[in-house]
């Protein structure tokens, strides 16, 4: 007698099993996409934020270099000028310039005008809007110092109700709470007396 090879069926309530198996694993797979997709997204704006705080950094470190370069409480107080913008040094509309040999303080507002601009960023042409940064500069009267401030619109709000102390670019990046501020002070010894 001839056999014949036996042939195995499942039985019929197996019969399209595999494909639920790959519609659950898809839809698995979708979830840990948009999970990362959302990490992505995060993770970008983190990155976007850290670099404008370092520029912000940078903006105010070079200010302040510049206010104590100068060693004589009578030049640094040229440096708070009456004319100082309303929102600050940096202001969109506002044009990069050729500075003026007009004074020391008067040269290096100018071009630190200019940097707070993105004048000098071949990435940016020079766009203020792509930027976005203000500078402010005050003075205590009672005491020689001085107060450098620098304001930037960040990408996300900040913590609910904590707007930032200082009114360095107020109202000038939409909601307060995008408002982002970095601050110093400097001293600068009396040395004519």
């Amino acid at each position: 007698m001839i056999s014949r090879p036996r042939r195995n069926h499942p039985p019929a309530a197996q019969h399209g099993f595999l494909l639920i198996e790959i519609l659950v694993s898809l839809v698995i797979i979708a979830f840990g996409l948009l999970a990362l997709a959302g990490f992505v997204t995060k993770a970008t704006t983190l990155a976007v934020d850290t670099v404008q705080r370092t520029r912000a950094s940078a903006l105010l470190s070079d200010m302040s270099g510049r206010l104590v370069t100068n060693k004589k409480l009578a030049v640094a107080g040229d440096y708070v000028a009456a004319t100082q913008p309303a929102t600050g040094y940096g202001t969109p509309g506002a044009t990069s310039t050729v500075c003026p040999g007009a004074g020391v303080a008067g040269a290096d507002l100018c071009n630190w005008h200019n940097l707070l601009l993105g004048a000098n960023d071949a990435q940016t042409d020079g766009n203020a809007a792509a930027l976005g940064y203000r500078g402010c500069l005050s003075r205590d009267v009672a005491a020689p110092i001085f107060t450098i401030t620098v304001a930037w619109g960040g990408t996300t709000p900040g913590e609910p109700g904590a707007s930032p102390n200082s009114d360095c670019g107020e109202d000038q990046f939409g909601d307060d709470a995008y408002r982002r501020v970095l601050r110093t002070t400097v001293r600068i010894p009396d040395l004519e007396n």
